[in-house]
């Protein structure tokens, strides 16, 4: 009997550890989470964006995570948010991107998960919110790679000039 009692005190010292210690699911979170870091984007867990139906009808707001790709412009540039899931005609109400821009994003859509719903342009960035689904390294360098593509052939960033060419 004084085992029993024995075993269960010390089950009920080593309880609130075990539910301290990170989850698999997390640990792999984490896991991409850093290199994602690691390949230059910020990550961020948000509210996934709505179209204006949602937003009306006052929808339950849905989490995922936001990685975003900073640039460095000296000139300003409109900010545009661009799709990357079906929505009817007339459902939102945001400031399209140029042709241009809508065809790299096409040219690259490959790149990005299937559970990404949107990019955005704003004057920190070029985010797309996703997620997670199915996530590993190889997602976040195909969508760092997809990023980057968008910016540079897209003319979103002006390099910063050099000193020296003043």
């Amino acid at each position: 009997m004084t085992w029993l009692i024995g075993i269960a005190v010390i089950a009920f010292m080593l309880a609130p550890i075990m539910w301290i210690l990170p989850s698999r699911r997390q640990s792999q979170q984490a896991a991409v989470r850093a290199a994602a870091r690691s390949l230059g984007l910020s990550v961020k867990v948000v509210a996934m964006p709505k179209t204006r139906r949602e937003r009306i009808r006052r929808e339950d707001d849905v989490y995922g995570v936001c990685y975003t790709r900073g640039v460095h412009n000296k000139r300003s540039l409109p900010a545009w948010k661009f799709w990357l899931i079906d929505i009817p005609e007339g459902e939102d109400d945001v400031v399209p991107c140029s042709a241009e821009i809508a065809a790299l994003i096409s040219e690259c859509r490959g790149l990005l998960p299937s559970d990404a719903t949107m990019l955005e342009f704003s004057p920190v960035g070029l985010h797309v919110y996703w997620r997670e689904r199915q996530a590993d390294e190889k997602v976040v360098a195909e969508i760092a790679q997809c990023l980057n593509a968008i910016i540079e052939k897209g003319g979103l960033e002006v390099a910063p000039r050099s000193e020296s060419a003043e």
